[in-house]
């Protein structure tokens, strides 16, 4: 492909004329940064907005007070970035959209734009980087809430909480910002990671196939996930992605083994010791620094997937603070992502639970493994993203009695399953359908839980959104 698709040399200076593409969150987030730049001021700086989902009657409408030079939508073609320095791409459009153009202008999105400008501002703020198949969400809020239980003043930014650009007025006042980072905000820069400041750590959770809808394959994705360890002083990795990473970035390890007990290690050493944990045995985690035992039965979030992000989250934190030690009251009293297995309702000794933040097969097996010992009706579907849904299979054959779908592919994960003896397929109508379903078909002890294994946009505007009517939903049961 001719033209930069890389960013080499970021600054606002060089921005003359920009295209924002996708005003959400980000998109919006980055206009208001622009307006208070110099050049915008003067009308060297030109902003041009494209949103494929919103009219340009819409745009106008969002945008009353904002010079903006030009509106676009429906679908996107080159004339619309035809002599633009820069495109400012939304964390939710996909660089497939763009790259399919010969040439093209600088990319940009606020993390590119908020590191630049920390590169620039004199400041100790400290930055850690959140990347992973899953699990993001999860262990962001559990660093703020480290970090705050620890004295710091820190927030989350990123996908999860606000654009970071939104908070560069209040950088004085804060020591940390946690963000969590997609693949999609990380594929542009691929090459050489974000220019600017570098982040102090980069925590890599896991790689699971996922997003195939938004990259080129697999390779392309893992490429994306990779260019956050090169955007970072400090990498902390998941076993499981060492063989795929270079050599340089293999710092600070966790895992576990396959051995009678659960074992996570940390390869880095402070003072001659390992210094975060050493084993995890039945949903234990073991914290070496200060002979720390939590149970993570115990907590508000059970299971493996939780101990190794519990894990991967304290040695990020103990890059920055190595004094700290009161981690166990820090865990027990974490109260977990919203929409990732939160728990909603006993009804009749049946519980409800809502993992709508699945949008994979990997999610949806973790939270199957957390209920492994119960009878568990379960609900999938919406837009499976051309993924294959297979991995599901040994746990639907095991403790799942009833399969509930929903949305637009609920036809073909049927076709997927029809021939699991002994599983009870229904195909559903809708949410408010397969609950009462699911509802119909339970008996004491019994786990009714929404996982979808499935983007929620075919039917919702989020995983938010499904969540909530899925708890609507649930406490109008009687």
């Amino acid at each position: 492909m001719k033209g930069n698709f890389f960013l080499k040399k970021s600054s606002t200076e060089k921005i003359k004329d920009i295209l924002i593409i996708g005003l959400g969150k980000s998109g919006l987030s980055c206009i208001r940064y622009l307006s208070k730049q110099e050049g915008y001021k003067k009308k060297s700086l030109r902003i041009s907005v494209y949103d494929k989902n919103k009219s340009i009657e819409d745009q106008k409408d969002l945008l009353k007070n904002f010079d903006i030079e030009d509106f676009f939508t429906s679908n996107i073609k080159y004339e619309f970035l035809d002599r633009k320095s820069h495109i400012f791409l939304s964390p939710g459009v996909s660089s497939l959209e763009i790259k399919k153009f010969k040439t093209l202008p600088n990319i940009i999105n606020d993390l590119s734009l908020f590191l630049e400008y920390l590169a620039k501002d004199d400041n100790n703020l400290k930055i850690i980087g959140v990347t992973g198949t899953n699990g993001k969400t999860t262990t962001c809020l559990f660093l703020e809430h480290l970090f705050t239980k620890a004295g710091y003043k820190a927030k989350v930014a990123g996908n999860v909480g606000q654009s970071p650009l939104d908070l560069i007025d209040e950088i004085q006042n804060l020591d940390v910002i946690i963000l969590e980072i997609s693949s999609f905000q990380l594929n542009p820069f691929k090459e050489n990671g974000f220019p600017g400041k570098k982040m102090d750590v980069g925590i890599f959770l896991n790689f699971t196939e996922d997003h195939l809808d938004m990259h080129e394959s697999m390779e392309d994705y893992l490429q994306s996930k990779i260019a956050l360890l090169k955007s970072c002083k400090r990498q902390i990795n998941n076993s499981q992605v060492l063989k795929k990473i270079p050599i340089k970035f293999k710092d600070i390890t966790f895992k576990y083994s396959n051995s009678n007990h659960k074992e996570i290690k940390d390869l880095e050493k402070f003072t001659g010791e390992n210094y975060i944990v050493k084993t995890l045995k039945h949903n234990k985690i073991i914290i070496n620094c200060n002979d720390l035992e939590v149970d993570i039965d115990t907590t508000k979030l059970s299971g493996e997937h939780n101990a190794l992000n519990f894990t991967a989250a304290i040695a990020a934190f103990r890059c920055l603070d190595k004094n700290f030690k009161a981690f166990k009251n820090v865990i027990n009293s974490f109260k977990g992502a919203p929409h990732r297995i939160e728990w909603v309702r006993e009804l009749n000794n049946i519980e409800f639970y809502n993992d709508s933040k699945a949008t994979n097969v990997a999610s949806t097996v973790a939270a199957l493994e957390v209920f492994k010992e119960k009878n568990v009706l379960l609900i999938v579907g919406g837009d499976r993203k051309k993924l294959s849904l297979t991995p599901l299979k040994k746990y639907l054959t095991k403790n799942v009695s009833h399969l509930l779908l929903i949305g637009k592919d609920s036809l073909e994960i049927k076709k997927l399953f029809e021939n699991i003896e002994k599983l009870n397929i229904f195909v559903c109508k809708g949410l408010a359908s397969a609950v009462n379903m699911a509802w119909n078909h339970s008996k004491s002890g019994d786990i009714i839980l929404l996982s979808p294994s499935c983007s929620s946009q075919d039917i919702y505007k989020n995983y938010i959104e499904r969540g909530e009517h899925f708890k609507k939903i649930v406490h109008a049961l009687k």
